[in-house]
């Protein structure tokens, strides 16, 4: 038992390997393959992580714990799952743009989501929480914030306002995600938080980069999907995949030792 967990921040990397091999591949095969690569890949993670999500509700239900965070979470893994299914079917089906589309709304659902399951997930360990840990918690969350509006001032971009504040409203809402997520990682290096935690605070950081780079090679027409932004986008899937699966694991342990 000790040495499977051992191996298991291995295990994490080497997920995160295979993940960035999926993303590499297709790109160097050209922008088509890519895009179609990327929506299959955003497709079956996006699903894989509604499955694990809703594993980790029953786990917590059998177990009688307060599982209204992690139906919440099911919630952001489900609008995630529809809004990546809708961003398929405009561009692999219907030949159309992606963005801006009724995929925003189901992001944007899911983000706000995010949040909430964030600061309910970090509320439990209030007692933890120094002015200290806080104000570290909240400079990554300033850079974001400051990046993206450096970004949404300099763009030269000929959307509409409206898109332009679209998409600064992506790493805008990640930075306030990024405080509760950041302030779980400083309680990890504690001690206060254990690893499947630690994976499913850090998939805020990859998040956060992927939607600033979104901003930024959008409004620079630079994006196309299955470019470096997904990349990001891919690793903050895997990180709440392999943390999610990992606590309901260690609930379900619990479960049977108590009824031996």
């Amino acid at each position: 038992m000790l040495k499977s967990k051992s191996r298991t921040p291995l295990k994490l990397v080497i997920s995160i390997a295979a993940i960035t091999i999926i993303w590499a591949v297709p790109n160097f095969l050209g922008q088509d393959i890519a895009k179609i690569s990327s929506d299959l890949t955003y497709i079956a993670l996006t699903v894989i992580l509604t499955v694990t999500a809703f594993f980790q509700v029953s786990q917590t239900h059998k177990g009688s714990r307060d599982n209204f965070i992690w139906i919440i979470f099911s919630v952001f893994a489900m609008t995630y799952t529809a809004a990546q299914h809708i961003w398929a079917v405009n561009e692999l089906i219907f030949d159309t743009r992606p963005f801006p589309s009724f995929a925003d709304a189901a992001f944007l659902i899911d983000t706000i989501c995010l949040i909430i399951f964030f600061i309910l997930y970090i509320k439990s360990f209030k007692q933890n929480i120094s002015r200290k840990i806080l104000g570290i918690a909240i400079l990554p969350s300033c850079v974001v914030v400051v990046i993206a509006t450096y970004y949404y001032m300099l763009s030269n971009s000929t959307d509409s306002i409206m898109i332009q504040i679209l998409l600064f409203s992506y790493p805008f809402l990640d930075a306030i995600a990024l405080v509760p997520a950041t302030i779980g990682l400083v309680l990890w290096f504690k001690n206060k938080l254990n690893f499947p935690a630690f994976a499913i605070c850090s998939s805020m950081i990859p998040l956060a980069i992927g939607d600033t780079l979104f901003q930024i090679t959008k409004q620079n027409e630079t994006y196309y999907t299955g470019s470096i932004p997904d990349l990001f986008f891919y690793i903050q899937i895997d990180l709440l995949i392999f943390g999610v699966y990992l606590l309901s694991n260690t609930i379900r342990d619990i479960l049977e030792e108590e009824k031996i």
